[in-house]
């Protein structure tokens, strides 16, 4: 409600007179009790309607002195003004009323206000609260998969000293992975893209090398600083699994395998990372087959 429909519609006139509905009356008292220039004029209404009244009133008592016999006239004379005071009692009282209505109003909505900031303050202080919780448990459990990690590698280089000896004695016709070795094939594997069917890596092992090496570039965009890497065969067999890979500086992991450890047929590898609290994400499926050596 502004004050062109107000002006407009006269409504403080109609507001003092008490003609208003309840729902606009509501609304105009809504808007004039922050507003100084429709409590002015409410104020100049409420006078002149009063003075209109004394006026009316002054006629009356004056019509009634000059019809009511000689007799009466000294008590008339002394109760006009007891009139005239009662009725600007009343209307005192009425605005003052009036105005400690508004102002119990106004002190209710504040407090609402207040009580509703209190508890946006409690409400932010409380997540405040759990994130640092949660960042102290998440530093927490990633320094207990560092202990982890650690002591798996301790626990593999020890394997490696006690087989050392044992792989010096091997005569099998395949030669150990202890042994190095040069030119042995690597094979650059492709992911599955959803909608697509990228072209099967055949992987052919040859008779000069006993080894061979899958390269499987990581192009999922989150970041995992460890990956498990699964060997499913074509009726959904794991042929092998192992975690703790880390990719190299072109966002690839490295797989070097035996010739003689996969068997001719199709394969999905799958990559998955780890996310605290060891949870592992699927990162992607890479298909390959594996050939007859030749």
């Amino acid at each position: 409600m502004n004050h062109d429909y107000i002006k407009e519609s006269n409504l403080i006139d109609q507001y003092v007179l008490g003609k208003l509905a309840a729902a606009e009356a509501e609304e105009f008292e809504d808007h004039f009790i922050d507003c100084p220039e429709c409590v002015e004029q409410l104020s100049i209404t409420r006078s002149f309607i009063h003075d209109l009244k004394g006026l009316a009133i002054q006629e009356t008592l004056l019509s009634e002195n000059r019809r009511a016999p000689q007799t009466r006239g000294w008590q008339l004379q002394q109760l006009v003004p007891l009139r005239l005071w009662t009725a600007i009692a009343c209307s005192c009282a009425v605005v003052a009323v009036v105005f400690a209505f508004f102002a119990v109003r106004r002190q209710g909505r504040l407090e609402a206000e207040l009580r509703q900031a209190r508890g946006d303050v409690a409400t932010i202080s409380q997540k405040y609260q759990h994130s640092v919780e949660t960042a102290a448990e998440s530093e927490k459990q990633h320094g207990i998969t560092r202990e982890q990690l650690t002591q798996r590698l301790d626990e593999l280089e020890q394997q490696l000293k006690a087989e050392g000896p044992a792989n010096k004695l091997d005569r099998s016709p395949v030669r150990g992975s202890g042994v190095p070795e040069v030119n042995f094939p690597i094979y650059v594997l492709a992911a599955v893209v959803r909608g697509q069917v990228p072209p099967t890596v055949e992987i052919v092992p040859p008779e000069s090398s006993s080894r061979f090496a899958l390269s499987i570039p990581v192009e999922d965009s989150r970041e995992f600083k460890v990956y498990r890497v699964t060997i499913v065969d074509h009726q959904g067999n794991t042929v092998w699994k192992q975690s703790g890979f880390r990719p190299d500086a072109y966002h690839a992991l490295s797989l070097s395998l035996n010739s003689n450890f996969l068997k001719p047929g199709s394969y999905d590898l799958r990559v998955e990372g780890l996310t605290e609290p060891k949870q592992w994400n699927t990162v992607g499926s890479y298909p390959f087959r594996v050939a007859m050596r030749r």
